[in-house]
């Protein structure tokens, strides 16, 4: 028999973390029916039973505020898991619980995972398991999901429960007489209306009835009626507590959790965590905090590009081409193969995907870095300070966090956006995000820093990454005043503690990204290069061509060239680049080193006869700014949930990277002559 296990808790709970513990590397990566919100899936491991584990978005509560909530609460509903494994930072556990009451209502066997245990031993605090499994109900195991200590515990006591029949008796949270007034509202439900969500658990059903749930009364027929009892209901409530019934209940909860939070921990000592705050005092200061910021991003571009190119560079364009393709051509010309074999191999394939491979260790360097910066929970530190700012620009510093997830792909930084529970800012999110250069452009950047600003390499990139927060500000502003009208939402964001990234974690991340990198290399890129490379060598009639001028390519090139003259790429190889760019960003360099195969001193030469230093940074503020590759376009289309805004989209950030590299060639023309 196969479990289906829910992993459910709190973003910055360490969830992630635990479920890459829990699986190992038993995990399989898709999306949720429907939506564009990631969904995980894995193995537990380490057990003999066959159980799944899911690891659901990380929600605060069950309401559907936005769709990560939407999609966790659907699947614990519909899909009723055989376990829910909650996953509660200790380190802040009276708001974690407040997650907790509501799993209760489910009535779904339940495991609470009692994570951070590390920070909360420093903290002097000392919990007390078995009084907190009296008094909520059900097991709870202590963990460091970073540590990894406790996991073979949570593993055994998840083995346990999956097999054991027994009905765990969850306490009642709320006073006796709004019991009460739960159990005739729920009678009522029984006796007059039985057709009503007749598989969902009867307190979670009654609870969110009387609380109005949007979600849930969207899925009755017919409700005028019902809504006259809700309302009766509602009223008793309002009575009794005084308060409206959203606080009414909300504080009833918080009431029991703090009653049994204080009967469960004690104090055993000190707060050891002084330098934490202090360092808070100086990284969320709010004159210093951006250029702190500002220096962390500058010395990761620094070291990534600069010092690892400087290192990596040359020895895999030597590898390439003094190894790689002479010894092909070698080894297929003593077995006598066509030297049109030969030069597609080496000129179109291989020249091709070693263009962007030759840039992949500074990628590394660069998601290394990112990536560290996210698990210690400094980028949340971030996204808080940057609220301030975002405020006066129509976005929230939430709009921030896709942006981040945006530096390592434009695909993954849209789908973040559904976290955002404003409708107005998560599409304006949508919008913008693609501003925040992706890890595929970067190889474009650095080629063109190593031809024309070798000696400011760093700064070239770093100005980049500048602009396109200058771009986001300035049309966030106006387009909140103009296409994306409405009222802006509150922000809560939650600051993690500072903790030492966990190097597996990060090498992961790590891979995750750069394996998509290379998976394109080896699919779009390989079948790309092909295809120019036949586009460049034949002429209209098929016949083989004397000179790349002549070509298929070089024909449509020239066709669409003029349009990028005055922004002083309208040479046609680059304009046929920036095309092929459409499919993958990468596919910009395979496409001018396939374009430039056989050129006397290679493609650094050719880019150099190509474009002037001017040029050289129009064309990359184009790349920039202009709309991204074809998977970020459809998933920004889903996102936006419609094709007016799309197209807007669309031509907004055609129309802006026009504009900017337009202004920046025709002034720095000038100014460089």
């Amino acid at each position: 028999m196969k479990f289906k296990v829910a992993l459910a808790g709190n973003p910055n709970s360490g969830k992630t973390t635990l479920f890459n513990c829990l699986t190992g590397s038993n995990l399989y990566v898709g999306n949720w029916p429907g939506v564009t919100v990631e969904k995980k899936e894995g193995d537990l491991k380490n057990t003999s039973e066959k159980i799944t584990l899911v690891d659901l978005p990380g929600i605060y509560s069950l309401a559907p505020y936005s769709m990560d909530e939407i999609v966790s609460r659907n699947f614990l509903l519909e899909e009723r898991p055989d376990l829910i494994i909650n996953i509660i930072d200790a380190s802040n556990i009276e708001r974690n619980l407040y997650l907790t009451t509501q799993l209760m209502e489910l009535d779904c066997p339940m495991v609470g995972a009692l994570n951070m245990m590390d920070v909360v031993q420093k903290k002097g605090v000392e919990i007390d398991v078995d009084a907190l499994e009296k008094l909520f109900g059900f097991p709870f195991v202590e963990i460091s999901a970073q540590q990894e200590t406790g996991i073979d515990d949570l593993i055994k006591m998840v083995g346990r429960i999956v097999k054991n029949d027994k009905k765990q008796e969850f306490p009642k949270i709320f006073p006796e007489q709004i019991n009460e007034i739960f159990k005739e509202f729920e009678n009522l439900l029984q006796n007059k209306f039985p057709n009503v969500l007749p598989d969902y658990p009867r307190i979670f059903r009654a609870v969110k009835l009387i609380e109005k749930d949007d979600e849930v009364l969207s899925k009755i027929d017919d409700c005028s009626i019902l809504l006259e009892d809700i309302e009766k209901t509602r009223k008793k409530i309002e009575v009794f507590s005084g308060n409206d019934v959203d606080s009414a209940i909300a504080d009833y909860r918080y009431r029991f959790i703090t009653a049994t939070i204080n009967m469960a921990t004690r104090k055993t000592k000190e707060n050891t965590q002084q330098f934490q705050e202090q360092l808070d005092k100086v990284l969320m200061n709010r004159y210093a905090a951006l250029p702190i910021f500002f220096l962390f991003m500058f010395i990761i571009y620094y070291v990534s590009i600069t010092l690892v190119g400087q290192v990596t560079i040359g020895g895999i364009t030597w590898f390439i081409k003094d190894v790689l393709i002479v010894n092909i051509a070698a080894g297929l010309g003593s077995i006598g193969a066509a030297d049109w074999i030969i030069a597609l191999i080496n000129d179109g394939i291989i020249t091709g995907v070693g263009a962007v491979l030759t840039f992949v260790p500074q990628l590394m360097a660069l998601f290394f870095f990112i990536s560290i910066l996210e698990d210690s929970g400094y980028m949340a530190r971030v996204a808080f300070i940057m609220d301030r700012i975002f405020r006066h620009f129509g976005l929230s510093g939430k709009s921030f966090i896709p942006m981040v997830v945006g530096l390592g792909c434009s695909v993954p930084g849209i789908m973040a956006t559904r976290t955002l529970e404003n409708e107005r800012e998560r599409k304006l999110t949508a919008v913008l995000t693609p501003f925040i250069s992706c890890g595929a452009k970067m190889p474009i950047y650095i080629l063109m820093a190593s031809v024309f600003f070798t000696t400011n390499q760093t700064l070239l990139v770093f100005s980049l990454y500048l602009i396109s927060l200058i771009v986001v500000f300035s049309s966030g502003f106006i387009l909140s005043k103009t296409w994306f009208k409405g009222a802006d939402s509150g922000y809560l964001l939650e600051i993690p503690p500072f903790r030492l990234p966990k190097i597996k974690n990060t090498l992961t991340q790590v891979w995750e990204r750069i394996k998509e990198f290379l998976v394109r290399a080896g699919t779009i890129i390989f079948a790309a290069s092909v295809v120019l490379w036949f586009l460049q060598n034949f002429t209209l009639g098929f016949q083989m061509v004397q000179s790349a001028d002549e070509s298929i390519l070089a024909t449509f090139g020239k066709v669409i060239a003029p349009i990028f003259v005055p922004l002083g790429f309208g040479n046609w190889m680059a304009s046929v680049a920036l095309l092929t760019g459409i499919a993958a960003k990468e596919m910009i360099i395979s496409t001018l080193s396939v374009l430039t195969a056989g050129q006397a001193g290679g493609l650094t030469l050719a880019i150099s006869q190509i474009f002037t230093p001017v040029s050289a940074y129009s064309f990359v503020i184009f790349i920039l700014l202009a709309s991204p590759c074809m998977a970020a376009l459809a998933t920004m289309r889903k996102e936006l949930g419609n094709w007016r805004d799309f197209f807007f989209a669309v031509v907004y950030q055609l129309g802006l990277a026009y504009m900017i590299s337009l202004i920046i060639y025709q002034v720095g023309s000038r100014i460089f002559i």
